[in-house]
Order: C-alpha cells, then structure tokens, then sequence
C-alpha cells in the first residue's frame, strides 16, 4: 500500500491531521487548564456558604458535635466532600471522614480570599494546605457570610476540604471528549482525504495507464481533463504529447509510403530501360540513356528536397540575415514565373505594399516561389493569381491567392505535410509533394506562421507573416 504513490499520499494525510488534532488538543487543553480549576473551585464554594450557614444554626441551637457530624456526613454523602469543623484555635472537632483521622488535629489555615461572580453569598476563601501527607484544598465561608451572621458570634469554622488533585486536575476530565471529538474527526478527516487524494491519484492512474498503452503502440489515447489546477494541466499536456506523437508517428508512416511511392517510378524506368540496352532490344540507345538520366535527376531532385527539408527541420541550415525588401522580391518573382503562368492561361498580378525586413532573401524568395507556383498548378485557366504584400503590426503579410477548387477543411491541416497531397488525380503535373512542407519549415524558422483560408466562395489563400527580424535564437539557425 506504502508503495504506491496514493499509499503515501493517504499516509502524509493520515500524519498531517494527527499531528494537527494533537497539537489542537494540547493547545485546548493548555488554554482550559485554568479555567477548568477555577471552575471546580467554584462548584465546590458555592456549597460552602449555605453548609456553613446551617453549621452555624446548629451551634447557636446547641447542638452536640456529635449530632453536628451526623447532619453533615449527608450533605457529605450527597456531595462527595470531605467536612471539617475548626473551633478558634483551628484545632478540628468535626471531621466526616472516616475514623476521623484529623480530629484533635491543629491546622495552620491561612485562607485567600475568592468571590465568585453570584454575589456576596458566593463569596469564599480557599488554601491549598498538605494535612498528614495528604495534599488537599480546604474551601471556607468568605468575611461577606460571616459579616452577614456577626451577630450570631460563630465559635467554629467550617471548612470543605478535597483533594488538590480534584481542583487542579479538573481539565483532565476534559480528556476523553477531547479523545472522542478528535476521533470523530479524524474520521471525517481520512473520508475527505481519500476524496481528495483519489481526484489526484485517478488522473495520474490514467495517465500511467495511456503511457503504457502509447509504449505498447496504442497511440489514440486521451485523457479527461477536470478541472485548471496542475493535475488538470498535466492531463492536458499529456494529451498534446499524445496528438504530436501520433501526428508524427502518422508522418513518418506516411513519409515512408510516400517516398517509396514517388522512388518506384523512377526506379522501375530506370531498371527496364537499363535492361532494355543490356538486352539490345532498343532501337535508340542514346534515347534511353536520357530518359534514364531524366528519371536519375528527378530521384536526385527528391533526395536533395528531403535532405534540405530535414536539416531546416533540426535546425542546422543557417540564416543569412540581411534588409530584405519584399516588394523586389515579389516583383522578381513574378517575373521569372510569367512564362510558366502564360502556359497555364494564368495572370500573375502584384498588388505590393509591403516594407523592408531583416531575413534571409533567399530562403523568403524559395518561400514565394513555391507559393506562386502552387497556386498556378492549381488555378483554372484564364482566372488570375494575384500576390499582395501588405505592412502590418511587427512585420509584414504575404498573401498568394487563386480561384481554385476549395480545399476541404479535413485536408487544411494536412497540406503542409511532406508529400501530402489533397487529390493526386487532380495534380497536373509530376511534382515531388515537398514545396509547402519546406514552405512552413522556412517561414518558422524566420520566426513567422504561415495559414490557409480556403472556401468555394473566397477561393484559396496562402498567408505569410514575417516579423520585421527574427528572434536572436532563430537567427543564428533555423
């Protein structure tokens, strides 16, 4: 039980409270101590006045000491006390316990003065006085009674005694309520702890549990998230641990399909024509060499945009940093693709408003030239594609757009993936599947974002923003 992380969570709490009921209980029973004695010694002197008043009554009658000891011994009996009478010389001549062990006896009583808050009837003197080894405290009628009965001239005084024990330790009664009051909770304690401690342990028992399965292979696990504080933070990014990896794990999957997809082509042309001259069954050699050299190149081409888009992905292609004006870059490149949009039936029209930026020109050039040359692949003919640039706060917007088929929204946040391609039977051309893939990598690595907007009725938008210059750690390398 120990051994597992709700053992030690439920044992912490367990420690907790008992060290807090503990001390709560010391704490008590140091702030009552006092006022408990004060309470016993009041218990007992309200009692003395009234016993000492019918003491008195029966010596102004004359009666014997004898018969004196009789009728006290019940108000003794009744009230668990100990009835001493003293005569002048304090010598005892009344003693209700029994055998009398203090008659005869001479005690030195130097009584202090008490007056409870009933009035002057309550009025009492106490003296804690040890008598033949035995520690008591003696309770007399205070000056204010015998004032009141002056006239009567007392010869004796009658004296409570009990034991110290039962006056001081008078909080120690207060022990077992403490005892069952911090029983009781204790358990509501514990109950609300196991509460609390399985809304926190269940989460990570869940968490452990999805690890296991994504180590397993199962990587569509998810968590439910209840509640912001950490425990709900936690599930959170565990859940975005698990999307990233199955995001990544479905990319090398498909990385792989692709590329062995777009290498068997070539593969398979190059090794039958090569077949074809070893065999010489071609009519023209030198032909066959070239198409052969054509399909080399094109798995070179491939190899080259795979290497280039791995190293901007683990950061080791350089940035070379310098003021970059995106009006020029716009209108080179619109240049040097007009020919390719006059073969397609497609207008290139500029609308350039943008400014100077700290980046690397080459790379921004490679990421408009891909866009512009996306959207002409993809634009109807006879219909424009227009490339605007525009200031805006912290840097600039690039935006190439067409009037081509909408992509569906299902396919929007796949396009940047390597090889991806929505429709390839609507893919005119033999193209490698990797131009927006490096687009998004190089715009990241300039510290921008790149998005797509893309509807029926807007048609299809590719945004860019670039900030005015990179972070310092994006610019020593992407």
């Amino acid at each position: 039980m120990l051994h597992s992380f709700r053992g030690r969570l439920l044992a912490g709490f367990a420690i907790v409270i008992m060290i807090t009921l503990t001390f709560a209980a010391v704490l008590v029973a140091l702030l009552l101590r006092d006022q408990q004695a004060e309470a016993a010694e009041a218990r007992i002197g309200v009692l003395v006045a009234p016993i000492t008043e019918i003491a008195r009554e029966r010596e102004l009658l004359g009666w014997p000491d004898e018969l004196v000891r009789t009728e006290l011994l019940a108000y003794a009996e009744a009230f668990d006390l100990r009835i001493l009478m003293l005569d002048r010389n304090s010598r005892v001549v009344v003693d209700t316990a029994d055998a009398e062990p203090l008659l005869g006896d001479v005690l030195d009583v130097s009584f202090t003065e008490r007056i409870d808050n009933q009035g002057p009837m309550a009025a009492f003197r106490t003296q804690r006085l040890r008598v033949d080894g035995e520690d008591l405290y003696l309770f007399t009628a205070g000056d204010t009674n015998a004032a009141a009965i002056a006239d009567r001239a007392p010869l004796r005084q009658l004296v409570i005694a009990v034991p110290a024990g039962d006056v001081a330790g008078a909080w120690a009664k207060l022990l077992p309520r403490l005892g069952v009051a911090g029983l009781g909770a204790a358990a509501v304690a514990v109950v609300f702890a196991m509460v609390f401690a399985s809304r926190i342990t269940n989460p990570i028992r869940e968490m452990t549990r999805a690890s296991e399965a994504m180590a397993s292979g199962d990587l569509s696990q998810r968590i439910d998230v209840n509640g912001d504080d950490e425990v709900g933070r936690l599930a959170e990014a565990f859940n975005l641990m698990s999307t990233r990896v199955s995001r990544g794990d479905r990319s090398m999957r498909d990385l792989l399909a692709n590329v062995s997809h777009e290498l068997r082509t070539p593969l398979t042309s190059i090794q039958g024509f090569s077949q074809a001259i070893a065999d010489g069954v071609v009519d023209d050699p030198a032909e066959a060499a070239g198409l052969i050299n054509d399909e080399a190149e094109r798995i070179r081409l491939l190899v080259d945009d795979l290497l280039y888009l791995s190293e901007i992905e683990s950061g080791t292609v350089h940035l070379d940093l310098e003021e970059v004006d995106i009006d020029g870059l716009v209108e080179g490149t619109t240049r040097r693709l007009r020919l390719q949009a006059e073969d397609r039936d497609v207008e290139l029209v500029a609308n350039s408003h943008g400014g100077t930026i700290q980046a690397d020109g080459r790379r921004i050039e490679q990421v408009l030239a891909n866009l512009v040359e996306n959207a002409i692949r993809f634009a109807p003919a006879g219909t424009p594609v227009t490339i605007t640039t525009s200031e805006v706060a912290d840097g600039v917007l690039l935006e190439v757009h067409n009037g081509g088929d909408p992509i569906p929204d299902v396919d929007q946040e796949r396009v940047f993936d390597r090889f991806y391609q929505v429709d390839r039977a609507r893919s005119p051309g033999r193209h490698r599947g990797l131009g927006l893939a490096i687009v998004s990598e190089l715009v990241q690595a300039h510290g921008g974002r790149v998005s797509l907007d893309s509807s029926a009725e807007r048609g299809t938008t590719f945004s860019v923003f670039l900030p005015l210059a990179p972070r310092q750690a994006e610019s020593s390398s992407a």
